[in-house]
């Protein structure tokens, strides 16, 4: 029985019997790989693509977009925002560059910022309606957080101001002998007990804002002490070295001296 026309073609040859790998790859088919890594959600893979191709390709604004992408999608924020500003840096006529720093500041939750940077790619892409779009979702949050920090305070007061009448009314009620028996003492205690409301809900928003501005300040480098201590095993080495090597001399330089006396 003869075999079939298909059986007989060979199948396509992998990529160890190609002898094809990373190392070999173009930027562009680097760059594809970080695509279709990210597109499956192998973030941290598409990362070594991306920079691999940086490698090779310096100067490839698409491709610091794209690992600017990757970064934010691993919620290293620092990272993304960097790569977004060299992209802005090498093209600073590529709206893309601009929306990816915008993203960036959205996922902080910076949209203030955010609406700057989607509102520079719009006058690069007027039309583009994904930008619109976004930067019509940045406008909705900032407005709707800027009213809720406006309300905060006040609702803070108002929890403290019950939280103030719960405890005098407790102590008028509960107890045989009424610690707060004067009405000027009740008021200034329910006042107190507002303040500290107005102003704790103030400062978890302020706290809330240094937060969200901490997550664009680099990572800590935690192998920075040790490699200042090298260093410093390192100096204190060659001086130690270089005060033997100096005294050896000296006394090679006697014994000279003694020889020739003799």
């Amino acid at each position: 029985m003869s075999q079939s026309k298909g059986s007989s073609e060979k199948p396509k040859p992998t990529e160890k019997e190609t002898g094809k790998s990373n190392l070999n790859l173009t930027a562009d088919e680097l760059k594809e790989e970080g695509n279709r890594c990210v597109k499956a959600g192998n973030f941290t893979e598409a990362i070594l693509h991306y920079t691999h191709a940086i490698k090779l390709s310096p100067a490839d604004p698409i491709l610091y977009s794209n690992r600017s992408l990757a970064f934010c999608k691993m919620q290293q924020y620092y990272y993304a925002n960097a790569d977004a500003d060299k992209a802005i840096t090498l093209n600073p006529t590529w709206a893309k560059g601009y929306f990816r720093k915008a993203e960036v500041s959205m996922a902080v939750g910076q949209y203030d910022t955010a609406l700057l940077s989607y509102g520079k790619a719009l006058q690069l892409q007027p039309q583009d309606m994904g930008i619109i779009q976004a930067a019509r979702k940045a406008a909705t949050l900032s407005n709707k957080e800027r009213e809720d920090e406006k309300r905060s305070p006040f609702i803070g007061s108002a929890i403290g101001c019950v939280i103030g009448l719960c405890i005098v009314l407790a102590d008028m009620l509960l107890t045989e002998n009424p610690t707060i028996r004067y009405s000027s003492l009740m008021v200034f205690i329910i006042m107190v007990i507002t303040s500290m409301g107005f102003g704790v809900a103030k400062l978890v928003w302020y706290y809330k804002k240094l937060q969200r501005k901490g997550l664009l300040d680099p990572p800590i480098d935690i192998l920075e002490d040790f490699q200042k201590q090298q260093e410093h095993e390192d100096t204190s080495q060659t001086g130690e070295q270089r005060h033997e090597r100096n005294r050896y001399t000296k006394a090679q330089a006697r014994q000279r001296l003694k020889k020739a006396k003799i």
